[in-house]
């Protein structure tokens, strides 16, 4: 696009510099569904508590630290165990940007990528087995410490 105005723009693909940046601006254009949870959880907060908290004399700051935050952290500890599953899981943009490959100097090359290659590449199923059962592990321990975490923030209306 900016060839057409006479700008000589970079690869943002063929660059390590920016290959995996512009992976990561991938992941954050493709943030839609979390969105939609975040909305969903927003509309489920019953509006009489913000009117009594502006009977109260509570600001907008206020109603959002000590209502809103409260009320949504539950769906805010789901988006986030959801995001860091998926953040360990991430292959497909890098596979197709990549060609495969893993980018230029190995700059998009993911753990899942290389798993991949070393499966379906070099036919060394054992090894990649037991990458994907680390990778198990790895997600379970994140998983297990912000279970274990969120008995601290995750307030749950009984």
């Amino acid at each position: 696009m900016l060839a057409l105005v006479g700008i000589e723009g970079i690869g943002w693909i063929s660059d390590p510099r920016t290959a995996l940046g512009s992976i990561i601006l991938l992941h954050v254009w493709t943030f839609g569904a979390p969105m939609i949870i975040f909305l969903a959880g927003l509309r489920q907060i019953p509006t009489m508590y913000y009117e009594a908290a502006s009977i109260d004399g509570a600001g907008k700051v206020t109603q959002f630290f000590r209502i809103t935050l409260p009320l949504l952290s539950p769906i805010i500890f789901f988006n986030l165990v959801l995001q860091i599953i998926q953040a360990f899981q991430s292959f497909t943009q890098a596979f197709i940007v990549s060609g495969g490959r893993g980018g230029p100097s190995d700059s998009t090359m993911f753990f899942t990528l290389y798993l991949y290659q070393t499966g379906f590449g070099q036919f060394d199923m054992g090894y990649a087995a037991a990458m994907a059962w680390l990778l198990l592990v790895i997600i379970g321990a994140f998983t297990a410490l912000n279970f274990i975490a969120s008995k601290y923030w995750v307030f749950y209306d009984d």
